[in-house]
């Protein structure tokens, strides 16, 4: 008896001193205090005291978090332990990057105070971890009728939203897959979506520019330049002279040659009442032909070799690659000129380039193209990189390189 009693004087004495320590302030000797006196709910009430006086965060939690294990289970005082502690994850989650680890700690918290009842904060957990079931749910709970409305409404425009984004994704590959690369291109340069934008922007830089078109056709790889007339010169791109004479081309194409002796615009090498002719633009240093300068035009026939101002050599003959074709060789390149559609022996198969700049295969389905298991349209906006062939999953008859 004698035992028992001065146990309970000493849990009375260990009250009273936990009290004390409380009022002065001393906060870690009060928890220990109440401890001893068997009054763990009270032990566990001045650790939340003291979490709720630490500036740093991660302090705070752990004085909540042993608050939690000191209380008893069940009492409100560990029920206010565990509400604090789930505040505290919101609080921290609110200033911190929304990585995978601070949205499960932010679920887990709203969690904790969804079965601790309080349902309005444990909406608000569940929004910022982006968890639209859960906050519906704590929202009804709530009784937020409200809010609830607008979450839901919220949620019925993203689905809509998500089904016009997978929808415009699709109708994209549909355009890509058949070949229209041009008017997918276009459909991302109109869309709002910036994922789709950058699509379309990756196709415009895989296009294939200027008039000069690297390509394998059935094996044998070639620079294919297109254009009625091609002009030869430092600046070959230069707009022709106002009026264009007697001679006013179709589509021009042009080829670069850096030397000092060639004239912007030197010479050009166009198709004449089905006679391919070579004539000089008004060159400062001349083209030189059998040894006098060229004066007017010249049939290329089987083949003709010119000197531009009396130095680069020039060669015009028929090319063997591409039927009707003429073969243009100069400072080490070879060029073939169609000088006109330019048919790439493949059935039917037309190179063209449009006024947007935009290479097109046309094919009229004679054969029809195939890109791998893919049937493409009867045009084709090629890009660099394009491997086709006429049959289904057959042998590549058309590579595009890039210009």
């Amino acid at each position: 008896m004698a035992r028992i009693f001065g146990a309970l004087l000493g849990k009375g004495r260990s009250l009273a001193q936990a009290r004390a320590a409380e009022l002065r302030g001393e906060l870690a000797q009060a928890a220990a205090l109440f401890v001893c006196a068997g009054r763990t709910d009270e032990a566990a009430r001045v650790m939340v005291l003291r979490g709720d006086a630490e500036l740093d965060p991660g302090q705070r939690l752990r004085h909540y978090v042993q608050a939690i294990a000191t209380a008893p289970e069940g009492s409100t005082a560990r029920a206010h332990a565990r509400r604090k502690h789930s505040s505290a994850i919101i609080a921290m989650a609110g200033d911190a990057p929304m990585t995978a680890a601070v949205k499960r700690d932010l679920a887990r918290a709203a969690s904790e105070l969804e079965a601790l009842g309080d349902h309005a904060h444990a909406a608000l957990a569940y929004a910022r971890a982006s968890d639209v079931e859960g906050q519906a749910r704590a929202l009804a709970r709530a009784g937020d009728v409200e809010a609830l409305d607008e979450l839901l409404g919220q949620e019925q425009e993203r689905d809509r939203d998500a089904v016009a984004r997978r929808r415009a994704y699709d109708d994209m590959a549909l355009l890509i897959a058949s070949g229209r690369r041009r008017d997918a291109a276009a459909m991302a340069h109109a869309s709002a979506d910036e994922a789709l934008r950058e699509r379309g922007r990756v196709i415009e830089r895989q296009r294939i520019a200027g008039c000069i078109v690297k390509a394998i056709v059935r094996g044998r790889q070639m620079a294919i330049a297109l254009g009625d007339e091609i002009v030869i010169g430092r600046a070959p791109e230069l707009a022709a002279p106002a009026g264009g004479g007697p001679h006013a081309p179709g589509p021009v194409g042009a080829i670069r040659v850096v030397a000092a002796a060639v004239s912007r615009r030197h010479v050009a090498i166009a198709r004449r009442n089905g006679q391919v002719v070579l004539r000089d633009l008004g060159s400062r240093n001349a083209t030189v032909l059998r040894g006098l300068a060229l004066s007017g035009e010249a049939l290329v026939g089987d083949g003709i070799e010119v000197r531009l101002g009396r130095d680069v050599q020039l060669i015009v003959r028929p090319a063997s690659e591409i039927a009707g074709a003429v073969a243009i060789e100069i400072a080490g390149m070879r060029y073939i000129a169609p000088l006109g559609p330019a048919m790439l022996g493949v059935g039917r198969w037309r190179l063209d380039r449009g006024d947007d700049a935009w290479l097109e295969l046309a094919t009229s389905d004679d054969p029809p193209a195939f890109a791998g298991a893919f049937r493409l349209g009867m045009s084709v906006t090629l890009l660099a990189g394009d491997v086709l062939s006429a049959e289904r999953g057959g042998a590549p008859v058309l590579e595009m390189g890039r210009a």
